[in-house]
Protein backbone atom coordinates (compact mmCIF):
# COMPACT_ATOMS: atom_id res chain seq x y z
CA UNK A 1 0.00 0.00 0.00
CA UNK A 2 1.44 3.66 -0.66
CA UNK A 3 2.40 5.81 2.13
CA UNK A 4 -0.81 8.69 1.02
CA UNK A 5 -3.31 5.72 1.20
CA UNK A 6 -1.86 4.33 4.45
CA UNK A 7 -2.19 8.05 5.66
CA UNK A 8 -5.59 8.85 5.05
CA UNK A 9 -7.25 5.30 5.86
CA UNK A 10 -5.16 5.63 9.61
CA UNK A 11 -6.40 9.46 9.64
CA UNK A 12 -9.78 8.67 8.88
CA UNK A 13 -9.60 5.62 11.58
CA UNK A 14 -7.82 7.93 14.49
CA UNK A 15 -10.86 10.69 13.71
CA UNK A 16 -13.50 8.37 14.01
CA UNK A 17 -12.19 6.64 17.58
CA UNK A 18 -14.60 6.76 20.03
CA UNK A 19 -14.25 9.72 22.02
CA UNK A 20 -14.35 7.67 25.57
CA UNK A 21 -11.61 5.19 24.08
CA UNK A 22 -9.38 7.95 22.90
CA UNK A 23 -9.55 10.29 26.31
CA UNK A 24 -8.90 6.73 28.38
CA UNK A 25 -5.49 6.08 26.05
CA UNK A 26 -5.10 9.49 26.33
CA UNK A 27 -4.50 9.48 29.96
CA UNK A 28 -2.85 6.28 29.94
CA UNK A 29 -0.04 7.38 27.21
CA UNK A 30 0.76 10.14 29.58
CA UNK A 31 0.95 7.99 32.77
CA UNK A 32 3.35 5.85 30.69
CA UNK A 33 5.02 8.54 29.28
CA UNK A 34 6.09 10.01 32.80
CA UNK A 35 7.46 6.82 33.99
CA UNK A 36 9.86 6.58 31.50
CA UNK A 37 13.96 7.25 32.15
CA UNK A 38 13.44 9.74 28.93
CA UNK A 39 11.12 11.82 30.64
CA UNK A 40 12.47 11.94 34.13
CA UNK A 41 16.30 12.93 32.85
CA UNK A 42 14.96 15.53 30.15
CA UNK A 43 14.81 18.79 30.93
CA UNK A 44 14.30 20.05 27.39
CA UNK A 45 11.08 18.63 25.64
CA UNK A 46 9.65 18.91 22.39
CA UNK A 47 6.30 18.09 21.69
CA UNK A 48 3.52 19.20 18.69
CA UNK A 49 0.58 21.03 19.79
CA UNK A 50 -1.94 18.03 19.10
CA UNK A 51 -4.80 18.36 16.61
CA UNK A 52 -8.14 16.47 18.11
CA UNK A 53 -7.52 13.30 16.52
CA UNK A 54 -3.95 13.03 17.70
CA UNK A 55 -2.96 11.84 21.19
CA UNK A 56 -4.35 14.92 23.34
CA UNK A 57 -0.46 16.65 24.61
CA UNK A 58 -1.91 19.60 26.79
CA UNK A 59 -2.10 17.78 29.61
CA UNK A 60 1.24 16.62 29.20
CA UNK A 61 2.25 20.03 28.17
CA UNK A 62 1.03 21.23 31.27
CA UNK A 63 2.31 18.56 33.63
CA UNK A 64 5.83 19.27 31.89
CA UNK A 65 5.29 23.54 32.62
CA UNK A 66 4.40 22.43 36.20
CA UNK A 67 7.21 20.18 36.66
CA UNK A 68 9.63 23.13 36.00
CA UNK A 69 10.50 21.04 32.58
CA UNK A 70 10.88 23.50 29.63
CA UNK A 71 8.83 22.57 26.63
CA UNK A 72 9.69 23.28 22.96
CA UNK A 73 7.13 22.92 20.25
CA UNK A 74 7.77 23.10 16.78
CA UNK A 75 8.39 26.68 15.10
CA UNK A 76 8.14 26.04 11.33
CA UNK A 77 9.45 27.99 7.91
CA UNK A 78 6.84 26.90 5.58
CA UNK A 79 9.15 28.42 2.46
CA UNK A 80 12.12 26.82 3.43
CA UNK A 81 10.96 23.33 4.81
CA UNK A 82 13.13 24.01 7.89
CA UNK A 83 11.90 23.40 11.55
CA UNK A 84 13.08 24.54 15.07
CA UNK A 85 11.52 24.46 18.39
CA UNK A 86 10.42 27.63 20.22
CA UNK A 87 9.69 27.66 24.12
CA UNK A 88 6.17 27.23 24.97
CA UNK A 89 5.77 28.86 28.48
CA UNK A 90 2.33 28.76 29.31
CA UNK A 91 -0.62 28.37 26.93
CA UNK A 92 -1.89 31.90 26.62
CA UNK A 93 1.00 32.60 24.14
CA UNK A 94 -0.53 30.60 21.34
CA UNK A 95 -1.74 31.48 17.75
CA UNK A 96 -2.70 29.45 14.70
CA UNK A 97 -0.97 29.94 11.09
CA UNK A 98 -2.12 30.17 7.99
CA UNK A 99 -2.00 26.12 7.73
CA UNK A 100 -4.38 25.68 10.88
CA UNK A 101 -1.44 24.81 13.00
CA UNK A 102 -0.45 26.71 16.49
CA UNK A 103 2.14 28.01 17.55
CA UNK A 104 4.41 30.26 19.91
CA UNK A 105 3.18 33.49 19.80
CA UNK A 106 5.46 34.99 21.62
CA UNK A 107 9.98 36.16 22.15
CA UNK A 108 10.62 32.95 23.41
CA UNK A 109 14.00 30.90 22.88
CA UNK A 110 14.23 28.43 19.97
CA UNK A 111 16.72 25.68 20.06
CA UNK A 112 17.50 22.60 18.23
CA UNK A 113 19.10 21.39 21.61
CA UNK A 114 16.82 19.13 23.48
CA UNK A 115 16.98 16.29 25.96
CA UNK A 116 14.24 14.52 24.13
CA UNK A 117 11.70 14.88 21.26
CA UNK A 118 7.75 13.31 21.21
CA UNK A 119 7.65 12.85 17.69
CA UNK A 120 4.58 12.41 16.41
CA UNK A 121 2.77 10.18 13.25
CA UNK A 122 0.28 9.24 11.42
CA UNK A 123 1.53 5.17 10.83
CA UNK A 124 3.94 3.66 12.77
CA UNK A 125 5.81 0.33 11.88
CA UNK A 126 6.88 -1.87 15.02
CA UNK A 127 10.39 -0.63 14.21
CA UNK A 128 9.40 2.73 14.92
CA UNK A 129 9.65 4.50 11.50
CA UNK A 130 6.87 6.38 10.75
CA UNK A 131 4.47 8.42 8.34
CA UNK A 132 4.14 12.04 8.93
CA UNK A 133 1.84 14.23 7.20
CA UNK A 134 3.95 14.53 4.28
CA UNK A 135 6.44 17.59 5.38
CA UNK A 136 9.40 15.87 6.32
CA UNK A 137 9.42 18.55 8.67
CA UNK A 138 10.75 15.81 11.53
CA UNK A 139 12.52 13.52 9.23
CA UNK A 140 15.29 16.11 8.87
CA UNK A 141 15.38 17.72 11.71
CA UNK A 142 16.16 14.50 13.86
CA UNK A 143 18.60 13.46 10.65
CA UNK A 144 20.68 17.21 11.46
CA UNK A 145 20.33 16.68 15.36
CA UNK A 146 20.36 13.61 17.29
CA UNK A 147 18.16 13.15 20.49
CA UNK A 148 16.33 11.18 22.08
CA UNK A 149 13.20 10.00 20.57
CA UNK A 150 9.73 8.49 21.44
CA UNK A 151 5.86 8.32 20.45
CA UNK A 152 2.98 8.10 21.86
CA UNK A 153 0.42 6.42 19.63
CA UNK A 154 -2.80 4.22 19.43
CA UNK A 155 -2.27 0.62 18.41
CA UNK A 156 -4.69 1.17 15.07
CA UNK A 157 -1.62 3.15 14.13
CA UNK A 158 0.55 -0.01 13.75
CA UNK A 159 0.82 -1.05 10.11
CA UNK A 160 3.63 -2.94 8.70
CA UNK A 161 2.88 -2.71 5.25
CA UNK A 162 4.83 0.39 4.22
CA UNK A 163 9.01 0.33 3.22
CA UNK A 164 10.66 3.11 5.23
CA UNK A 165 12.34 5.38 2.86
CA UNK A 166 16.28 6.24 3.05
CA UNK A 167 15.49 9.44 4.99
CA UNK A 168 13.47 8.22 6.88
CA UNK A 169 14.58 8.41 10.57
CA UNK A 170 13.35 5.58 13.02
CA UNK A 171 11.66 6.66 16.43
CA UNK A 172 13.52 5.04 19.32
CA UNK A 173 10.45 3.92 21.13
CA UNK A 174 7.41 3.63 20.91
CA UNK A 175 4.53 3.80 23.72
CA UNK A 176 1.40 2.34 22.43
CA UNK A 177 -2.05 2.38 23.86
CA UNK A 178 -4.54 -0.42 22.96
CA UNK A 179 -7.96 1.08 21.61
CA UNK A 180 -9.09 -2.32 20.50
Amino acid sequence: MRKSDLRKETLQYMKNMDPSIKNHADQWLAEQLYATKEFKEAQKIGIVLAMNHEVNTYPIIEETIRLNKQIFVPSTEYTTKKMTFQNLTDMHSLSVDEKGIKFVDSDTEKTNDLDLIIVPGVVFNEQGYRIGYGGGYFDKFLNKHKTKTLSLIYDLQINNDFVPENHDEKVERLIIAKTK
